[in-house]
């Protein structure tokens, strides 16, 4: 059997300030678990802790986005001379086991595992408490164990992703332990199945814990649009009497951002029939008054150009209509060293002069479809890739703005789970089922609305996976999921000019030394 020792996490105490929101509270120290958790407020304060975790820069602050998994797509040209971090070079040369890669990768598996840890204390510990201690009472204690539920499982899915064979290649060998208990000093590793079953079932839990109040009048009000997820909660204390705890939905997992994480891994599990009823049940949100909870709405970056004085009057980059759920970290600028590979100068913040290390967009065919150039019209191109100095492609979702840019609200975002990717998932369902004219139905919605003709319905599963990757390549620029989506379907990708498909040990991380 193979055992790893889970790094134990310590929690530390964060405090609220009146002039932040809550997922802006600040570390201060140490405390004890029976100081943290004697009070609703330190359970909220534990809840938030595993959050800003999940937003470091090993995980979705950069390495889940724009830095490593992006890297292994294929995503950045890195052989140019505007790049120079090795490490990432090697992870694109899929060069795992390079002495520059082996401690950035364990640290990736040690910090997701700490999420987990601190997960799995606060659900201990909340399960046993008393009603009392929550402000909201019973509401409340049951909202933060379910996110704390699917908190733990959506960390161990992402590192089963890296860690693990993907279905379609599955040899029934072990890889990634389910730590369900706190502490646990030696846990034992899982074949893919059985581990993806206990995902689902941390979710499905997960959701019915949380729809207690995101199901109700003030719930849906905090999610029911882009506006509403991703801020504070002043609406909500005037009308229900909630503070900012209850707000910021689209930062947190709630039932509708957990819906969609479980149409993603009933996907991943080859479960087509639960994946297609998640995905349609996201999609549907809000649709019986009339508004959508997710939706398309470019309105805030379609001035026109892909030069600095453009992109500094944009004020949606990370679309946040669409997102259902996004890491977050008020520090991302110069923890996830964001002004390192998105700068506008070749000098640092304090004027010293810097080696460019740009994550150039790799351009050849990515807005090409069947012969047709479309770079002109996609807005995803037009609008949302920035030309540094007129002539390096580089992600304008991580744009950073010459004036204040620690400030930038954008650059704080990291995107986990967007509408995009349950459109994807509900159309190739049904092409799955055969039915490739609603599967292109939605696909071409997706285009749609990114200003380009929709495709000609095609008859075969090949054509269509063509389709669904050509669009997804545009679509998740910067965002860590396309790398995952070769990986799920063993599909050919362009590298270096020849089509090819991932190997066994391109496919997955090797595991930390202890865990084999």
């Amino acid at each position: 059997m193979k055992n790893y020792a889970i790094v134990l996490a310590t929690i530390f105490m964060l405090f609220f300030t009146s002039c932040e929101s809550w997922l802006d509270i600040q570390q201060e120290g140490e405390v004890t678990v029976d100081q943290l958790y004697s009070t609703g407020e330190g359970y909220r304060t534990a809840l938030n802790g595993v959050y800003q975790a999940m937003g470091r820069p090993a995980l979705y602050g950069r390495e889940f986005s724009f830095g490593l998994v992006d890297c292994m797509s294929q995503q950045y040209d890195l052989a140019n001379e505007s790049f120079s971090t090795d490490l990432y070079i090697k992870a694109s040369e899929f060069k795992y086991n390079d002495v520059s890669l082996v401690d950035f990768i364990d640290n990736i598996w040690t910090s997701g595992f700490k999420v987990i840890a601190n997960a799995n204390d606060l659900i201990q510990n909340i399960e046993k408490a008393s009603p009392e201690l929550f402000e909201e009472g019973e509401l409340e204690r049951t909202l933060i164990m379910g996110e704390a539920y699917a908190c733990r499982a959506l960390m161990h899915f992402d590192l089963l992703r890296l860690f693990a064979p993907a279905l379609i290649n599955d040899d029934q060998g072990t890889y990634v332990p389910y730590v369900d208990t706190y502490p646990n000093i030696y846990a034992t590793s899982m074949q893919v199945t059985p581990f993806l079953d206990k995902v689902i079932a941390d979710l499905v839990k997960a959701k019915t814990l949380v729809a207690d109040f995101d199901t109700t009048a003030a719930g849906i009000m905090a999610s029911k649009n882009g506006t509403a997820r991703m801020s504070k909660a002043k609406y909500l204390d005037a009308k229900f009497g909630y503070g900012d705890f209850f707000a910021g939905r689209g930062y947190r997992l709630s039932y509708y951002s957990i819906t969609a994480l479980l149409a993603r891994v009933y996907q991943y599990a080859g479960k087509t029939t639960d994946a297609l009823a998640c995905a349609k049940e996201v999609v549907e949100f809000g649709k019986s008054s009339g508004t959508l909870f997710y939706k398309d709405d470019f309105s805030g970056i379609t001035n026109v150009g892909t030069n600095v004085e453009a992109f500094e009057q944009r004020t949606d980059l990370k679309l946040k209509s669409s997102l259902i759920f996004a890491a977050y970290n008020k520090k991302a600028y110069k923890e996830s060293e964001i002004q390192r590979y998105f700068r506008l100068t070749t000098v640092d913040d304090n004027g010293s002069p810097v080696s460019p290390d740009y994550f150039k967009i790799k351009q050849v065919e990515l807005f090409n479809n069947r012969g047709v150039e479309e770079w002109q019209t996609d807005i995803r191109s037009k609008n949302l890739i920035f030309m540094l100095q007129d002539v390096l492609p580089i992600s304008g979702k991580w744009f950073v703005n010459s004036r204040n840019p620690e400030d930038s609200e954008h650059l704080k975002i990291s995107p986990v789970l967007r509408l995009t990717e349950i459109q994807y998932i509900m159309a190739e369902c049904y092409a799955r089922e055969g039915n490739y004219g609603e599967a292109y139905r939605i696909l071409n919605d997706v285009r749609g609305a990114r200003n380009l003709s929709p495709l000609a319905v095609q008859g075969s599963w090949e054509e269509f996976q063509t389709d669904l990757i050509g669009d997804a390549r545009r679509e998740w620029i910067s965002e860590g999921q396309l790398f995952f989506l070769y990986k799920r379907l063993d599909a050919a990708f362009n590298l270096n000019g020849t089509m090819h498909k991932l190997s066994r040990g391109e496919a997955s991380l090797p595991l930390p030394v202890d865990q084999k």
